[in-house]
């Protein structure tokens, strides 16, 4: 599976963005963990670092777009329209469902950051989806 990749220059992109887009996501949520939680920094550079983890984590999305785009194969870029609408589903519901509950149950809040987590984990049940129905999962999972 893997020496597929290295043959795909879209594979290739797509897994090279997306582990930048982590690298910085890690990366920045660390420094926003010690600068701001543990050294108290405040006012707009506060701001600028606390959204840097959530863009770096919206990037994968255009990842994943350009992915589809970028992709010559029609049968696995209809794979991965598949997989991105099992996840939109997916995360979709949860925050609804989960936003009513709490409107109207005393439930715990739970951060917005977890709903595109829910989307990532989506794309895995996705690929799942397709390999069970289309009897392949892609090549990028």
């Amino acid at each position: 599976m893997f020496s597929r990749f290295r043959k795909k220059p879209e594979a290739r992109r797509y897994l090279l963005r997306v582990a930048l887009a982590m690298v910085i996501y890690l990366a920045s949520l660390f420094a926003a963990e010690i600068l701001i939680e543990d050294q108290g920094m405040s006012g707009l550079p506060a701001y600028l670092l606390a959204a840097l983890p959530g863009i770096s984590f919206a990037a994968v999305f255009w990842i994943f777009a350009r992915l589809i785009i970028e992709e010559r194969d029609e049968f696995l870029r209809l794979l991965y329209v598949r997989q991105v609408m099992v996840a939109t589903g997916i995360a979709l519901t949860a925050a609804a469902v989960w936003g009513f509950l709490e409107t109207y149950l005393p439930v715990p809040h739970v951060a917005a950051f977890w709903w595109p987590t829910i989307w990532f984990f989506g794309i895995g049940v996705g690929a799942f989806y397709n390999k069970m129905t289309m009897g392949s999962a892609g090549e990028c999972v």
